[in-house]
């Protein structure tokens, strides 16, 4: 048995009206709302087939029928190869951009906004540090023996660390040692410094290796000691309005799930298996695909986020497996191109 024509339009036809309806699709309701020339009768060996083929299934003993992860996961393949306009600019997006500040607030506006606009949840990563490119470093006098070490990185991002010297520097001499610091260090990415580096750059400096050392040391150790990746989420409770988790079992589950920050990394910054896809830089897990049993009643959406033409973040969507996936997926791109456009341009 295969999936021809007919079966295919019937089966979009089923996931058209329970993504509008949440309720189970007889052949009646196909037949009387979709112009598919065809009788309910002929509609009903269709969808017969359809459950043989595990694109559909009955839940419980209702007469209609829903998709399956398998009717979801062929749905979404047809969508991500279809051809559609350029990703345009989005009104809320571009005002957003328009304010100035740190990145990281940047992004929690996003996701609020995007969770918002969407009614799902939306969740996003900040820059890995890693990777990002040093761009300048400014140390401050704070007050005796006590330097205050800023370093920005591409994307505009902005890391403080307060340094204990054994003596005491003026702002000129401090402005001396930034000059020798971005010298040596623009431009490279964060986890270029290593010790060698470190020992070059403070023989470099001469009779000031101390704070130069110092600053490089805070660095690395906070490269290679500390995943400082933070997660934004929100939109949770949008969740709760949803049909499907209108249990409060499956409610308070998928709630917990997502208030585990350490779980929703994993989720962002994990590779996808082999049965996740990737196409034009969005990859899609649906229902059971998740690993986590929690969250089987739920896709997940989600694209990387690029600084100088490197993967530095991912942003996505979680919703309910019958979720507006073209929708979902036209905002995720928008936003995308805008955020980068952003980043890149700072």
């Amino acid at each position: 048995m295969e999936l021809n024509e007919r079966k295919l339009k019937i089966l979009e036809a089923i996931i058209s009206n329970y993504l509008d309806t949440a309720e189970p699709v007889g052949s009646r309701t196909i037949s009387k709302n979709y112009d598919l020339g065809i009788s309910p009768a002929t509609i009903r060996n269709e969808m017969s087939d359809l459950e043989e083929l595990g694109f559909i299934m009955q839940p419980h003993t209702s007469a209609g029928r829903i998709p399956s992860d398998k009717g979801y996961r062929l749905y979404v393949d047809m969508i991500l190869s279809a051809k559609y306009d350029s990703p345009k600019h989005l009104s809320y997006v571009e005002a957003l951009l328009s304010k100035a500040g740190r990145i990281e607030t940047l992004l929690q506006d996003i996701v609020a906004v995007l969770a918002k606009e969407t009614n799902l949840t939306a969740i996003v990563s900040t820059p890995q540090y890693s990777k990002c490119k040093i761009k300048n470093i400014q140390l401050i006098e704070l007050e005796a023996q006590k330097v205050l070490a800023v370093i920005v990185t591409d994307g505009n991002m902005a890391n403080n660390y307060v340094l204990e010297i054994n003596e005491d520097m003026d702002q000129p001499m401090l402005n001396k040692l930034s000059f020798i610091l971005n010298n040596q260090l623009h431009g490279l990415d964060v986890e270029e410094i290593n010790l060698p580096l470190i020992e070059k750059i403070k023989a470099f400096a001469g009779n000031q290796d101390e704070i130069i050392g110092k600053v490089l040391e805070v660095v690395f150790q906070a490269v290679h000691n500390n995943d400082d990746t933070q997660i934004y989420t929100s939109g949770a409770i949008n969740m709760l309005r949803l049909p499907e988790f209108s249990d409060l079992e499956k409610a308070t589950s998928i709630m917990e799930t997502l208030d585990k920050k350490d779980y929703i990394r994993q989720l962002l910054l994990n590779d996808f298996d082999g049965e996740s896809i990737e196409t034009d830089g969005v990859k899609i897990k649906i229902g059971s695909e998740n690993n986590n049993e929690n969250m089987k009643d739920c896709s997940l959406i989600t694209t990387t986020y690029h600084i100088g033409g490197k993967p530095l973040g991912v942003i996505g969507l979680i919703g309910p497996r019958r979720m507006d996936y073209q929708s979902a997926i036209f905002s995720l791109k928008c936003l995308i191109k805008e955020i980068e456009k952003r980043m890149n341009d700072s």
